[in-house]
């Protein structure tokens, strides 16, 4: 069995440069919030986006592989997957020890009695949803058993939520993070490639998305990407079914794809509606909203303007009054990233600063006559000191497949 992390035998991961600013980072906000010890539980839910903390503190979790962590405020970090020793991202440290799957609490229990620990503050990540991370689980993310076996293990123990803490630390990318968010903007355009050259009338949804999945492996895409999948007949489409059904496409179909590009675990997104013959003049007017409402919303994303004021931006109203272009936005990173406006969202969202180093999608659709799914466009974008920058570069064109 290998003793080491080599390069050859590797997925993408980061420098060392990069672990030291994250976790001096992490551990100055410890310091300041007085926690002892952030705990990170398995919780593989929302294609792996509920593992985004343990992703951020270790890299570990490829292919949704149950990830526990241990990172104190000083000393070494441990975590434990399904088996110890090497892994293909494990190039920031050695202790990677085994644990039965499900078994997160219990497998910290032993750490901490092994440290000699009696009382202090632990911090468990995604105990609770957040505005700037665990965005889209109000509730939280981690198993409320492993949680009260540690509490019953340690009744001296002070356990707090690290949602809010790591989140702050998560809000503003370094420029490796920026890197790896382009890089999987680029990945997603070229799955978006595979669309373009094998979808046509006729053919198989299961065959485009396979194809899709076949471009996202080959070019060293991390799984399990999510790919949002929206068909049928133009005004009276199937939602977010997130997989194909076992129609084939026909001649009047729209398709809307939300696309991850999972680059050594960070998520970029881009958003694209396709026509299946020539498009109606009602869904290129719909596009055109669409264009102008994201240009705006760019031109606008400057380092202190807030959440508010992007969704003013964005509001675009044409076609004679029939039709309108609202914005969806929300961070892109490790996981479910914030803020998060789409459907539902929480409120406090509204008031919240875009800082130097965000990302967001940034993905405004239309409709017309009220009914959805008639313009859609979106692509991943970087908040500079100056304004902001995609990190895309496909052409604002609407795609008609004949």
């Amino acid at each position: 069995m290998a003793d080491g992390w080599s390069q050859e035998w590797s997925n993408a991961v980061f420098s060392l440069d990069e672990r030291d600013r994250r976790w001096a980072r992490v551990r100055s906000l410890m310091a300041r919030d007085g926690v002892d010890l952030i705990v990170c539980l398995p919780w593989t839910s929302n294609h792996d986006r509920g593992q985004a903390d343990p992703r951020y503190l270790t890299q570990l979790g490829e292919n949704s592989d149950e990830t526990t962590v241990a990172f104190p405020l000083e000393g070494d970090v441990t975590a434990w997957h399904s088996r110890g020793g090497v892994w293909p991202s494990s190039n920031w440290f050695s202790d990677i020890r085994a644990a039965g799957r499900g078994t997160g609490g219990a497998t910290v229990v032993g750490w901490l009695r092994e440290k000699g620990f009696r009382r202090g503050t632990i911090g468990v990540s995604g105990l609770t949803g957040g505005v700037l991370s665990h965005s889209r689980s109000l509730e939280g993310e981690t198993n409320w058993q492993s949680v009260q076996i540690i509490k019953e293990a340690f009744p001296d123990a002070r356990v707090v939520s690290a949602t809010d803490l790591l989140a702050e630390a998560r809000y503003q990318k370094s420029e490796e993070e920026i890197e790896f968010l382009r890089k999987g903007t680029w990945l997603a355009e070229q799955v978006l490639g595979s669309v373009v050259e094998h979808a046509r009338p006729g053919v198989a949804e299961r065959e485009v998305w396979a194809r899709m999945h076949y471009t996202f492996a080959d070019l060293g895409g991390s799984y399990e990407p999510m790919f949002g999948w929206i068909s049928g007949p133009l005004g009276d489409t199937y939602h977010r079914v997130e997989q194909p059904t076992f129609r084939s496409f026909a001649e009047g179909d729209v398709l809307v794809v939300e696309f991850d590009g999972r680059w050594g675990g960070y998520i970029s997104q881009i958003d694209q509606l396709f026509t299946f013959g020539k498009a109606p003049d009602e869904v290129r007017g719909a596009m055109e909203l669409t264009y102008e409402s994201f240009n705006r919303v760019v031109d606008a994303m400057k380092p202190g303007v807030t959440v508010r004021e992007l969704m003013k931006a964005g509001e675009v109203d044409g076609l004679g009054g029939r039709g309108a272009a609202r914005l969806t936005l929300h961070g892109r990173g490790t996981g479910d990233d914030g803020p998060l406006v789409a459907g539902r969202f929480d409120p406090r969202v509204l008031d919240v600063e875009m800082k130097e180093g965000s990302v967001m999608v940034v993905k405004p659709s239309a409709t017309v006559d009220g009914r959805s799914d008639y313009g859609r466009w979106g692509d991943t974008v970087v908040v500079r000191a100056g304004g902001a920058e995609r990190l895309g570069t496909r052409p604002q064109t609407l795609v008609e497949l004949v």
